[in-house]
């Protein structure tokens, strides 16, 4: 048969609740581990742009940042409801033909390949796009607004970044120099 408890009695079992309740909001609350890439260095200015694959938008296929090493890359975060993404595409792909040296790589933002797809036929635009569905490169360049665009040296290391837009011709191939 159980005693009945005394006020130390309650006492003691109030204070073990406290702590099993603490220790149980202390677990459930804890920090995620981090997710694929989320662990990498951010990306800035004088740091070595972060590696990322993410499938091409013209056959799917993984296409790696870490494979344009050896050439200047313009990363062009991107969305083609964003209006002036819209506006800056001639521009970037006027770079990427006039400037053989130089990759422009744009990064779609959570956009279907169809929609996509469209967007770069009825624009007459053919420069690499990768499609970045689940916002995973997003959040490892820690993409702030639209369009953001990143300049890449010949080893990797971003030499600006320009948050918003539109690009102009005169912006990128004043960029672009610095990059060669």
């Amino acid at each position: 048969m159980a005693a009945k408890l005394n006020g130390a009695g309650w006492t003691r079992r109030l204070a073990l609740l406290a702590i099993l309740a603490g220790g149980a909001w202390t677990w459930i609350s804890r920090p995620q581990a981090p997710q694929a890439g989320a662990d990498a260095p951010a990306a800035r200015v004088g740091a070595f742009a972060p590696d990322f694959t993410l499938p091409a938008l013209e056959d799917g296929r993984p296409l790696r940042l870490s494979d344009f090493r050896g050439r200047a890359v313009v990363i062009n975060f991107w969305a083609t409801w964003c209006p002036p993404c819209r506006v800056e595409m001639p521009a970037l792909q006027q770079a990427q033909r006039d400037m053989p040296d130089v990759v422009v790589l744009g990064v779609n933002q959570q956009e279907s390949a169809d929609n996509v797809s469209r967007f770069m036929r009825e624009q007459g635009l053919d420069f690499p796009i990768a499609l970045d569905t689940a916002g995973e490169v997003n959040r490892l360049y820690r993409v702030r607004a639209l369009p953001t665009t990143c300049f890449v040296d010949r080893s990797g290391v971003i030499r600006d970044i320009v948050y918003g837009g539109p690009l102009t011709r005169a912006l990128i191939e004043s960029k672009v120099s610095g990059l060669r």
